[in-house]
């Protein structure tokens, strides 16, 4: 049962992340994006020289540089998608990630589902509409309005996409390699890449590393628990059982944004939020 509690623990710490990155206000995605990449680059490096480097073929490199791109556009509309809207309207929509592997499972890896993967769709899909939805309201396309109108949601929806991909090719990545070896060098040439691309276009924004020191750190160091633990966990348990409680990060997320943020309607979102946890866990675990 270890590898359940670290994946539990990767869970809480993105959940803390999505709440921090709300509180901070007066930043915008790329000065947050900045910190908490620069914070978390000593980390990675320390790993990097911890982890034994296994032998490593050509399957490995093409995936490794096919997940940067992809995991980049994933991280900055992550980042957009949590400041523009309540978490408990963007975060849930993540849910949708295994709907989307079924088709890049299927063209990569050979994959199918069954009636349970079905029932999971339909259950992530009831709980996103469920999730857009006001009381004492008429007319019943309004939640798929609301879901348009709503940036936060359809961001995340197309993260969900594209961690879709960037999931089955990472897989594939640790399957010719080693999960922390992966994870560490993979965030180090990550962040550096990201880093350069934003304080070349963003030449003043160094001084918001420095006087925003406290907050950079705290950042750097949940992303650094967040990998570190996925890792730990992938590498001792079984892969799918290691996502679905990882996933679990949505409800703490709703959860915390309740508690801390004071966020609304939280009786329709609380509820859509688990409907689509539960057709997540029903597609990740028997579909």
């Amino acid at each position: 049962m270890v590898w359940f509690f670290l994946a539990l623990t990767a869970a809480f710490s993105i959940a803390v992340r999505d709440v921090s990155i709300k509180t901070y206000k007066d930043l915008a995605p790329p000065e947050i994006a900045i910190l908490e990449l620069f914070w978390a680059l000593p980390y990675f490096v320390l790993g990097c020289f911890l982890v034994e480097t296994p032998p490593l073929d050509q399957t490995f490199w093409w995936t490794f540089m096919l997940s940067i791109p992809i995991n980049i556009l994933a991280y900055v509309l992550y980042l957009y998608a949590i400041k523009l809207s309540p978490i408990s309207l963007s975060v849930p929509f993540l849910a949708f990630t295994p709907a989307f592997m079924i088709l890049t499972g299927f063209f990569i890896l050979a994959e199918t589902i069954n009636i349970w993967g079905g029932l999971g769709i339909g259950l992530i899909v009831l709980g996103g509409y469920i999730l857009h939805f006001k009381k004492n309201q008429a007319n019943f396309f309004a939640p798929f309005a609301a879901f348009l109108h709503e940036k936060g949601s359809w961001y995340m929806f197309i993260v969900a996409i594209l961690f879709s991909f960037a999931a089955v090719i990472g897989k594939q990545a640790i399957l010719h390699s080693s999960p922390l070896f992966f994870s560490y060098s993979f965030f180090l040439v990550f962040n550096i890449t990201v880093l350069s691309g934003l304080l070349l276009v963003r030449k003043n924004d160094w001084r918001k590393i420095l006087h925003n020191t406290p907050r950079g750190m705290w950042l750097g160091s949940l992303l650094m628990i967040h990998i570190s633990f996925h890792g730990l966990a992938i590498a001792i348990s079984t892969a799918v059982y290691m996502v679905a409680v990882k996933r679990s990060s949505i409800l703490f997320s709703v959860l915390l944004s309740w508690l801390i943020l004071k966020e609304a309607d939280i009786r329709y979102r609380g509820f859509g939020t688990l409907l689509m946890f539960t057709g997540m866990l029903l597609l990740t675990l028997f579909g």
